[in-house]
């Protein structure tokens, strides 16, 4: 250790403050943090070392207490770290030094055997426990596991004070980790390829067929990153498959519906349209006879007004009263539009009439509730038209929302529109 002491004065031993806590730094390839260790370096009594660290000078070379640290060289040591003295001889620079305990990454063990507890490596036996008992640790000293949690009723809970296991005691516990995920069943969904692929006898198995972009199919089983196709749509019409056929996730798009969310039992809910305050609302009403708003979203509502004569002079309201959900539409690829031939002279639509363009996809997102009178619950990709009358009797809301709408709400559920 000479080669890591400075000139001046006789090597002597240190001890840090039970009571510090700080983080050094050693010039040195000897590991830093320690517990109850000494630490050795050059100097006289009271120096100040390093960046501005007082160590003082101890003339034993004692463990010190529980939280010391190992020090070659102090000329690294941070700011933060105080050392105490204590009595007796100048330490041998030949004499054996203490173990380094070494932080290590979290393991799970297990006792091969009947095993005692130690408050510190060598130290009083705290307790003892019975072969089999599953233990935790990230520390080690020379032969010595120190116990950082254990599993008394099956969940892990840390120990509260310092205990330590010979290594020799312990056997690793490893979690099993199978070669490939196990295959587990879903509920039937239809997928869409959005590319060629080759479909497998099993996962990256033997390619038993193409099939080409926009080819459906149904899956009720996966493995990983991995669909088992149960049947496909070969001439429109749905046939199971037979064997094992395989097809990478993420060549797929997932066309089935989102679920809905679960209606407690016995609640009713039905939708409230307020347009005074163009706020739409999902209400739930209980057995007990009160209401509860779970959900709220802003609305874009009917123009209630007519255009002039010269753009057809037709008239468009979103009519307060009473409605019923008639059907729930779904499309995936998103829900087109026309412009009707009673539009076609209005501001909004002339230019794309005369450009050509009459059809727009996915124009109304891919959620909608007809409600009757023409009207409908539908997405829009005008934000701005939120908050405002500019349609033509629908009642406009966000893509996101109208989802969450489609999920909430079922066939028949009533809908009321305030004035």
């Amino acid at each position: 250790m000479k080669e890591f002491l400075e000139a001046r004065g006789n090597p002597r031993a240190f001890a840090l403050d039970p009571r510090a806590t700080a983080g050094c730094a050693i010039r040195t390839r000897m590991h830093c943090p320690l517990e109850g260790v000494s630490m050795t370096v050059s100097g006289f009594p009271g120096q100040r070392t390093g960046k501005g660290a007082m160590a003082e000078d101890i003339s034993a070379f004692p463990r010190a207490g529980a939280a010391g640290w190992l020090l070659v060289a102090v000329t690294t040591l941070f700011p933060s770290v105080r050392a105490n003295a204590t009595s007796g001889p100048p330490p041998r620079l030949d004499a054996p030094q203490p173990s380094v305990e070494a932080v290590t990454r979290p393991k799970t063990f297990q006792l091969k055997r009947r095993a005692d507890l130690h408050r510190r490596p060598g130290g009083e036996v705290a307790t003892h426990w019975e072969a089999g008992r599953l233990l935790t640790s990230d520390h080690r000293v020379q032969g010595w596991v120190r116990v950082t949690g254990y599993f008394p009723d099956g969940s892990w809970e840390p120990v509260r004070d310092p205990l330590w296991v010979r290594a020799s005691d312990l056997r690793i516990v490893r979690p099993f980790r199978p070669k490939h995920p196990a295959a587990r069943r879903i509920h039937p969904r239809t997928y869409r390829l959005e590319q060629d692929v080759l479909v497998r006898d099993r996962p990256r198995g033997r390619p038993v067929t193409t099939w080409k972009q926009g080819a459906k199919f149904t899956v009720h089983r996966k493995r990983g990153r991995w669909l088992e196709v149960s049947g496909y749509f070969p001439h429109g019409r749905w046939r199971a498959a037979k064997g094992q056929l395989w097809v990478p996730a993420g060549a797929a798009r997932d066309l089935s519906p989102p679920p809905r969310i679960p209606r407690p039992k016995g609640v009713k809910r039905h939708i409230v349209v307020d347009k005074s305050e163009f706020r739409l609302k999902v209400v739930e009403d209980a057995p007990d006879g009160k209401e509860r708003t779970v959900y709220s979203t802003k609305v874009g509502l009917g123009m209630d007004g007519c255009l002039p004569d010269d753009q057809g002079g037709r008239c468009y309201y979103t009519r307060p009263g009473d409605y019923r959900i008639r059907w729930r539409i779904y499309k995936p690829g998103g829900i087109d539009w026309c412009i009707p031939a009673s539009m076609a002279r209005e501001d909004g639509y002339a230019q794309d009439i005369a450009e050509g363009k009459r059809c727009f996809d996915g124009a109304l997102g891919k959620f909608a509730l007809n409600i009757g009178k023409s009207y409908a619950i539908h997405a829009t990709h005008d934000r701005d038209s939120l908050g405002k009358k500019e349609s033509h009797g629908c009642i406009r809301v966000r893509p996101k929302a109208a989802k969450t709408l489609w999920r909430y709400m079922r066939v028949g559920d009533r809908v009321t529109i305030r004035p």
